[in-house]
């Protein structure tokens, strides 16, 4: 007695199995699936082989106009979907297809000086990455890889990778559930940004340029020290002169405002300074902003 053969999936299981992953797909009443690629606008037309042995799907791209290609082949046709739903996001997903997806993305990132390029992860999804001169790279999801379609971004999420695999937030604009906490190391306004790409590539080129020039073009954790005495005192005279300064935000006086306190390391010379809120906010904007760029490197 022969041993009976498995099942074959039905070609609407794969037609869901395929649109659970994004992808634009159709059944057609002769029953071919027609697979829409993202980028381009080419199509990915599939049936049932009529040769061979072995049951077998039979695949052909075709232009947006409709004519054949010579990129064709055969997949196994088995009782899963799995193995030719690999395949074609295999190819659908391939780098090739997915950067003119993205070419606005990364036109918007050159314009504002970032050298940026579609990359490849290891489980064979997509990134945006632009290296920066120290080394470091600045990674582009949305908010992890990017999906098959620009079109169904719904915000970025920009880190400042550096040695070590260490990183920090320096955009972020995309939903958040309220389930996932997201640190926050990033300016709390990028999240009115949502999928705007230009709004994103000016942001993430002013953080650059703000850290290139905070730091003399140097790694922040490396960078020459002032050439200037810096003592107790000095820092502490600068405080007070910065909280005599003209206030413009007078409603920020007594909610946030802070008394600063000041010593030499022996605990000497110490002086305390009253700092108004508008103050208190500034300094703490302008740490904020250190430390963000500091956090990638491990030196």
């Amino acid at each position: 007695m022969e041993p009976s053969m498995e099942p074959l999936m039905e070609l609407s299981h794969l037609v869901e199995a395929l649109r659970a992953e994004a992808l634009d797909v159709a059944l057609t009443d002769d029953g071919q699936i027609v697979v829409n690629l993202p980028s381009s606008g080419d199509q990915l037309i599939l049936g049932p082989s009529r040769g061979g042995t072995e049951p077998r799907l039979f695949w052909q791209r075709r232009t947006f106009l409709g004519t054949r290609t010579n990129e064709c082949g055969y997949l196994e046709w088995a009782a899963t979907p799995e193995p030719v739903v690999g395949a074609i996001l295999g190819y659908a997903r391939a780098p090739g297809l997915t950067g003119p997806q993205y070419g606005p993305v990364l036109d918007a990132l050159r314009s504002n000086g970032l050298d940026a390029a579609i990359v490849t992860t290891t489980g064979g999804c997509h990134l945006i990455c632009v290296h920066l001169a120290d080394g470091t790279q600045l990674i582009v999801g949305a908010p992890e890889s990017l999906p098959p379609q620009l079109s169904q971004v719904t915000g970025w999420l920009v880190r400042h990778r550096g040695p070590g695999d260490r990183s920090t937030v320096v955009y972020h604009s995309a939903p958040t559930p309220v389930s996932v906490s997201v640190s926050q190391d990033h300016d709390p306004g990028a999240a009115n940004g949502g999928p705007d790409i230009a709004l994103m590539a000016k942001h993430v080129a002013r953080y650059v340029t703000e850290a290139g020039l905070r730091h003399d073009g140097h790694r922040p954790l490396t960078a020459p020290a002032p050439e200037q005495e810096v003592t107790a005192r000095s820092l502490s005279r600068l405080v007070g002169e910065l909280a005599q300064l003209p206030r413009h935000q007078e409603e920020l006086d007594i909610p946030g405002g802070a008394l600063i306190t000041i010593a030499e390391r022996d605990g000497s010379n110490t002086r305390t300074t009253e700092v108004p809120a508008e103050l208190v906010s500034r300094m703490h904007s302008v740490l904020f902003s250190m430390l963000t760029v500091m956090r990638p490197y491990d030196e």
